[in-house]
């Protein structure tokens, strides 16, 4: 043999023993033959972390390569091969797709087409290694079925139908099968839908062989998940098809799951003349009675109704789901749990010792929390007994703790908490705050929170509400008082739990109470303390069981859901947010029964951005671990358990190492357990000095570690923390606020709801704000590199290298609206001011009150903003906020006129009668400068108004709420007009022109101003002129004059019919929050000359750009924006639909014709337009006119819609969102914008790991 040969063929055989032995060695780091070290498991675990993230952003081939390591070292893992052949699905589906896509040349599809062949084979076999490492077989059906269709969709017609068949006849007999009573197959159903699609005929529909078996075969997945209103939806329809008498009780399924959602499509349904139960009964009775033509129609009505709405759309995710929603993460918790017994993050050693504090006049006590009654971050203690008698205790500085006050609340007392129950930074003067004050030396940071909490106790006999008064001055006996007036809540009974949080939106906290009588019932707050309930739907007043409740956004779609236990039934739910104050409950199937829960919480304990869920009952606790792929999908990963003797438990990081520690007691003993990452636990030294019923864990005494509140027999105890050493540790308290300025940012006082994060080394941790302080541990790290806060509206706040070891105050920073126009200027592009605002869409005005949208709007550009920069104008129009922006229009004038002539447009936000497309020029002699300006309290503003210089007048005093006064005006007096005759003898016309800018209100403003019968609607500007006849010396003479739209403009207003010649005074009347900054009366007598020019749109550019820094000048002004300094990274939780393609959009934007941009948070159109060719006069200026067709989303929750692109606005829509009325149009909007509409918001790049 050759030598060379020989000595290549002995070191490879060399290398592949090794190999094999390496790979023997770290087969399974769970139980296998060999248990690797320490740093073979970090290895794994960076490998794992890498194929998630590569997985998770659509990297197939980068993933594939590092689960194919992983399943090499780990073949019999199921989390490893399900993810390896999950990706490999991804794969194909990414291949499929070029190859059918339309804005893609044959040459360009052709390495896709080349590569499907071997994709497919390798996702075949991925299954395949998925069932053989013990996967289960819905699944590996699933995933195989999933090929396949691919597949099928890839062949010619012929080809492709006998594949179709047997993928077919593979799912009814599974399905029909073994897997009939699989809760699982309802994931098939998805499949089978498709396949059905994909087989029926434009003209013979689904072939006869099929329809019946695939009616029958759906009607069975319908039952096995009835809570699902998709499969019922469709099941419904392919059994009246198929004229099956038990499509009957599809539809009634439908009927009844719907409800949740009736309110939203009862305007839909009233168009045809029915509610949407008589039309679901109709038919019904059609089926029963064998008319199946009738059935038929009705149904394809019906089917219409339900089938765009979200809660369709979610429970269409649950059947057809997306292969990321699959992913298992047991793989990256069972790594990350053997890593981190050694390091990075080491967990404490020490065990855990408690010194009590007994407090010594205290007896009775049920149940007590801890308050910081006068908000000096030092708590008391409110404790209530069994007959409801509540008692304050305040600590005095010898340590022992005194009685305050006591109130007998007069009802049997289960429980008490504390919350603010006004509308954030009310003046309501029921609303008791604190007074000013100072820390030794200096003043309370202004983040200090200022808002004293109410206290709620429930019970048997109801629900009482208790004012505390923790002000310096107060008596004792005055701290205490219960509420009186009536609140809305009397006849609530039979109250088992109680929660607070903000369901609706609109800034104060609403309340919940699961009741024993009539189930869970939502209370909605007017934001002054009283409450209106929401009508109950059939699946909330069923839950008569429910014993414990926690309040979280658990999909992260934005809005709170309501997480429960039933103790009698052994249920695990959640009440989901559905929007507009629609709500339904859905069991979480996958979660063993948990009879005798009394406990619930909501935590991310394995650090993988998905909220898990804990539930204890006596002799046993939960861990449902959860992923949550992207808005509004949370998927079941796995479920763990473990002893919990006496269902006495508290949940906490007690010795700051950033793990979770559940300390329970067994036999009223106390016993502690770690849990790093999962349910698998650690057992800790049992904790000396804990006794008694665990009530909560907070930070009595500053420092750092928290301590337990406890009640053993009767009377309460502090338990201090003396464990040592401890690690490092951050406390946050986030101040919310009524955001002053343009679309609300308001978030409840207090932040409940909101989400912390906090990211320190490679590590993530989030907790939800449930209180005042939020407690994290860093275990031996000495700094965080970031704290983000996403509040409950979606606004995030990001604080960079945030101090520890101390407590972190923050306030809320502001939110903008609407698109942004910049201009180059000569030397940078500079800030002009916010677009589309008299296009708003799904704006509510009141409860179901949608406002009116007008698209077009011709801005004036001043022409110190623009200048040619390359031969050409330059303009961006950039999206920086939570909202969707639709573009369908663009084009710009260029006005040329003498340089004392004021050149305005007719813009004004209000109908298209009143905002006529005219060119206003105004020469100074017949410009009228205001003599005398008074406001609503005599105040001289004259000086405030007599030129646009940014000193803006605030007519109001307070604010009832954002965007809405008290009424207020301004009395303008120009002296006596004069000769009102134009050289040709006609009447001169007079206008009114002024500058100013708006905070408006939002749609959840605008509900929460309807709910409360002591706020009126706004008055948006009026003209009134002098009457001696009228009580006030005035008369409303313009009932609706318009109003600036969002940042400073100049509106222009015809006054020559309302006003008087021989007393032209005008009072300029709302009780909207406008801040005026000139007015100027003309009297045009005559019309100067302007020339102007159409300037060629030559590029249009749509890319992502970020956002920019922002500006305040004053509290009375705008905020402007920094364009050259601009944020990358997403600052918004993504919005569900398609936005355009990056790239060249000149095409859509050339006329209005419903081709449009659709742009998203961060996007930004870079425009050019041609410079005239024409010299300027000398003595002249140029000014310009920015025409813009679109609409402008909001993504607040309340805006109809508002969390997804779709559906498309078009020209000839009557109203938002559009009806099936105009359902040919929605289809050709649709068709029209199909090839550019081929982006999605990231989940993963705002909700990331580390």
């Amino acid at each position: 043999m050759n030598q060379g040969r020989k000595t290549k063929w002995i070191v490879g055989t060399a290398i592949a023993i090794v190999a094999v032995i390496v790979a023997i060695s770290i087969r399974n780091p769970f139980g296998r033959p060999a248990i690797p070290d320490a740093k073979t498991f970090a290895v794994q675990l960076d490998l794992t972390r890498a194929a998630l993230s590569a997985t998770e952003t659509l990297q197939a081939v980068t993933a594939d390569a590092d689960w194919d390591k992983l399943f090499q070292q780990l073949p019999d893992d199921q989390s490893v091969a399900l993810n390896r052949a999950l990706n490999r699905a991804l794969h194909v589906d990414s291949l499929t797709e070029a190859t059918s896509n339309p804005s893609l040349s044959a040459d360009e599809k052709q390495p896709a087409r080349a590569a499907l062949p071997n994709a497919i084979q390798q996702a075949r076999q991925a299954a395949i290694d998925y069932k053989n490492a013990g996967g289960d077989a819905v699944t590996e059906l699933w995933l195989a079925t999933r090929t396949d269709l691919q597949e099928a969709s890839l062949l010619p017609t012929d080809a492709a139908k006998p594949l179709r068949q047997e993928i077919f006849n593979r799912l009814c007999d599974a399905i029909d099968g073994d897997l009939k009573t699989n809760p699982r197959s309802a994931i098939l159903g998805g499949l089978l839908f498709r396949v059905l699609d994909e087989s029926e005929s434009p003209t013979s529909g689904i072939p006869t062989e099929m329809l019946r078996r695939g009616a029958e075969s759906s009607l069975s997945l319908a039952d096995i998940r009835n809570e699902n209103l998709f499969l019922a939806l469709r099941a419904a329809r392919l059994g009246i098809v198929a004229q099956l008498p038990k499509s009957a009780e599809a539809v009634q399924r439908t009927k009844t799951l719907s409800r949740a959602i009736h309110p939203s499509i009862n305007a839909t349904t009233q168009a045809i003349g029915k509610t949407p139960d008589e039309l679901a009964q109709g038919i019904i009775e059609a089926i029963q009675s064998g008319n199946w033509q009738t059935a038929d129609n009705q149904m394809n009505l019906w089917f219409n109704v339900l089938n765009s709405t979200d809660l369709v759309k979610t429970d269409r995710r649950l059947a057809t789901p997306h292969p990321l929603d699959r992913l298992d993460f047991s793989i990256l918790r069972r790594l990350a749990y053997e890593v981190a017994k050694e390091e990075p993050i080491a967990p404490g050693q020490s065990p855990f010792s408690f010194e009590g504090t007994v407090i010594a006049g205290d007896k009775d006590s049920k149940v007590a929390i801890a308050v910081d009654i006068d908000i000096d971050l030092k708590p008391e203690i409110v404790s209530a007994t069994d007959e409801g008698i509540l008692s304050l205790w305040k600590e005095t500085a010898d340590g022992q703790w005194t009685l305050l006050d006591q109130v007998d609340t007069g009802i049997q007392c289960n429980g008490v908490l504390a919350a603010d129950l006004f509308m954030v930074d009310t003046s309501d003067p029921n609303r008791i705050q604190a007074s000013p004050g100072r820390e030794g030396d200096n003043p309370l940071p202004p983040a200090r929170h200022t808002t004293m909490l109410t206290l709620v106790a429930y019970g048997t006999d109801g629900v009482r509400i208790v004012a505390i008064d923790g002000r310096e001055n107060t008596a004792n006996e005055d701290r205490l008082k219960i509420i009186e007036t009536e609140t809305g809540l009397e006849d609530v009974l039979s109250v088992n739990a109680a929660i607070v949080g903000d369901l609706e939106g609109d800034g104060d906290l609403d309340l919940v109470v699961a009741t024993a009588d009539r189930g869970v019932r939502l209370f909605i707050n007017r934001g002054n303390r009283t409450f209106f309930e929401v009508e109950q739907n059939e699946s909330m007043a069923s839950l008569t069981g429910v014993t414990a409740m926690a309040i979280a956004d658990i999909d992260r779609d934005l809005d709170l859901d309501i997480v429960t236990t039933e103790a009698s039934k052994g249920r695990i739910g959640i009440i989901e947010n559905l929007l507009h104050l629609q709500f339904r409950f859905r069991q979480i199937n996958e979660a063993p029964e948990l009879f005798g829960a009394r406990n619930i919480e909501v935590k991310d304990i394995d650090g993988n951005v998905s909220w898990d869920i804990i539930a204890i009952a006596r002799g046993r606790a939960l861990i449902i671990f959860s992923h949550t792929p992207e808005a509004g999908i949370w998927s079941v990963d796995r479920v763990e358990s473990w002893k919990c003797e006496d269902g006495n438990c508290l949940l906490a990081d007690f010795d700051n190492d950033s793990w979770f520690e559940l300390i329970s007691t067994r036999n009223g003993v106390a016993t502690s357990n770690r849990l790093l990452g999962s349910a698998t636990e650690i057992k800790i030294a049992d904790p000396v000095g804990l006794t008694g019923k665990f009530q909560s864990a907070i930070d009595f005494n500053f420092d750092g570690k928290l301590d337990v509140l406890s009640i053993v027999d009767g009377k309460c105890h502090v338990l201090r923390n003396t464990t040592t050493p401890v690690g490092h540790f951050t406390t946050v308290r986030m101040r919310g606020i009524d955001d002053n300025n343009a679309n609300s940012g308001r978030v409840n006082h207090y932040a409940i709801g909101s989400v912390v994060e906090l990211r320190f080394g490679p590590h993530y941790r989030a907790q939800i704000i449930t209180s005042p302080s939020t407690h994290f541990g860093l275990d031996g790290y000495d700094s965080a590199s970031s704290l983000r806060v996403i509040f409950p509206n979606g606004l995030t706040q990001t604080t960079p290298q945030p101090p520890i070891d101390t407590i972190i105050e923050e306030e809320q920073t502001l939110k903008g609206s609407c698109p942004y126009l910049y201009a180059w200027d000569g030397q940078q592009f500079a800030f002009v001011t916010d677009c589309l605002w008299a296009a708003p869409l799904g704006l509510q005005v009141a409860n179901g009150v949608v406002a009116k949208d007008r698209p077009w709007e011709y801005l004036k550009v001043d022409g110190r903003f623009v200048k040619p920069h390359n031969n050409q104008y330059e303009l961006r129009i950039t999206e920086e906020l939570w909202e969707i922006a639709y573009f369908d229009h663009v084009s710009l004038v260029a006005v040329d006129h003498p340089a004392d002539v004021d050149v305005w447009t007719n813009e004004k936000v209000g109908p298209g009668e009143i905002a006529t497309p005219i060119i206003h020029a105004f020469s100074p002699d017949d410009r009228l400068t205001l003599r005398r300006g008074i406001d609503t309290q005599g105040r001289d503003v004259t000086d405030g108004l007599r030129s646009i210089d940014g000193q803006y007048v605030q007519g109001f005093d307070r604010r009832l709420r954002q965007g809405l006064c008290p009424p207020h005006w301004v009395d303008l007096d120009f002296g006596p007009l004069p000769d009102r005759k134009t050289a040709s003898g006609d009447d001169a016309a007079v206008f009114l022109v002024m500058t100013g800018w708006i905070l408006p209100t939002d749609t959840s403003l605008n509900i929460q101003i309807d709910q409360n019968p002591d706020l009126k609607p706004i008055e948006f500007p009026s003209v009134w002129v002098p009457d001696a006849t009228e009580p006030s010396g005035w008369r409303k003479a313009i009932h609706y004059m318009g109003f600036p739209g969002g940042k400073t403009k100049t509106i222009v207003v015809d006054v020559s019919a309302a006003i008087l010649k021989d007393d032209p005074r005008l009072r300029v009347h709302t009780s909207a929050q406008i801040y005026w900054d000139s007015a100027e009366l003309v009297v045009r007598r005559n019309v100067p000359e302007v020339s102007v020019h159409e300037l060629n749109l030559t590029s249009a550019v749509l890319g992502y750009r970020g956002f920019s820094r922002k500006h305040r000048p004053s509290e009375q002004s705008p905020e402007t924006y920094d364009y050259s300094t601009a944020e990358t990274s997403p600052k918004w939780p993504p919005l569900r639909g398609r936005f355009s393609q990056e790239g060249d959009c000149l095409s859509l934007l050339s006329e209005w014709d419903d081709a449009m941009v659709v742009m998203g948070s961060g996007d930004e159109m870079r425009l050019t337009f041609t410079v005239p060719d024409v010299e300027l006069p000398q003595g002249w200026k140029r000014d310009f006119i920015l025409h813009c067709v679109g609409w402008d989303k909001d993504a607040d929750l309340n805006t109809l819609t508002g969390q997804s692109s779709e559906p498309l606005p078009f020209r000839a829509m009557t109203e938002y969102p559009p009806t099936r009325a105009h359902a040919e149009t929605i289809d050709r909007v649709e068709a029209i914008n199909f090839n550019h509409l081929n982006r999605r918001q990231s989940y993963r790049s705002f909700w990331y790991r580390p």
